[in-house]
């Protein structure tokens, strides 16, 4: 059951990266503006989008709620990220219910190094060696998951971010502080061909196919931006074909330092997916 999860965990957080796509390097400027001309909603996150892409890590506190076809699933977890020179990630998972299940032990650490994730699962140690750390390359992780950490290697989150400028509907909605910065408040929905439509056509081509898989065709979302142009709150709505799935963002530490480096060899052994068709 423990293996059941980590490889249930796993695959959902891969989504939750594919979902906390907005940090990157957008290409296409808002447009220069003086302090004292005031911006459209659009044009905001043109500009978020384009300082994001300047930004080489980040910390982001997740939180992911959904209603599945095989049950609710919650999930909370803290992540730093470097985007550049080389993807790195930790993410620490401190609570999981899926299905009606709790994760084990009740925490989960992540660390993605290179061409692999490495876990540490409680109650896993003893079905892998007595090694608290396992290392599952990306390759084994299936072909979706795999793509979309690639295209995070690619600069593919700042494109994400890129989506919601495609949003016909996007407005001011207030102001709102933030983690202790003063924010305002953008919400609106983006259809799957207007996002798409903001994409070169390779870039594209490589999101259609991973939301098409989602089964996602809408997406709704709120956008807390600070004064500087960076995102601090974002919270995504979306509908895919296992369900629905809401994912909360609160954004810090842009431009800090994160490195992110493999447990020991001695305390690390290979983890082998299930055979979901057993116990």
């Amino acid at each position: 059951m423990i293996r059941r999860f980590a490889a249930g965990t796993a695959v959902a957080t891969g989504l939750a990266l594919s979902l906390t796509g907005c940090l990157g390097g957008a290409k296409d400027k808002a447009g220069e503006t003086g302090n004292q001309i005031q911006l459209s909603a659009a044009q905001v996150l043109g500009k978020a989008a384009e300082k994001t892409g300047q930004t080489d890590t980040f910390k982001a506190d997740v939180t992911i709620d959904g209603t599945m076809s095989q049950g609710s699933m919650k999930m909370h977890m803290v992540m730093q990220a470097r985007i550049r020179p080389t993807l790195a990630m930790a993410i620490n998972i401190d609570s999981a219910n899926m299905g009606g299940q709790s994760m084990p032990g009740g925490g989960m650490e992540m660390r993605l190094v290179s061409d692999a994730m490495y876990m540490k699962i409680p109650g896993l140690a003893a079905q892998n060696g007595g090694k608290p750390w396992s290392r599952m390359p990306l390759s084994a992780l299936g072909g979706n998951y795999d793509q979309l950490l690639q295209q995070a290697q690619q600069q593919n989150p700042a494109e994400q971010t890129k989506l919601l400028t495609g949003s016909k509907d996007v407005r001011e909605v207030g102001t709102e502080n933030v983690g202790g910065v003063q924010t305002k408040h953008y919400s609106g929905t983006v259809s799957l061909d207007e996002a798409l439509g903001k994409l070169d056509p390779q870039s594209r081509q490589k999101m259609e196919k991973a939301y098409q898989q989602l089964g996602t065709q809408k997406i709704g979302f709120d956008v807390w931006v600070s004064d500087d142009s960076l995102p601090r709150k974002i919270i995504s709505k979306v509908q895919t074909g296992m369900g629905a799935v809401n994912t909360t963002m609160l954004f810090s530490d842009y431009g800090k330092p994160v490195e992110v480096s493999a447990p020991p060899a001695s305390e690390t052994g290979e983890f082998k997916m299930p055979n979901l068709g057993g116990n």
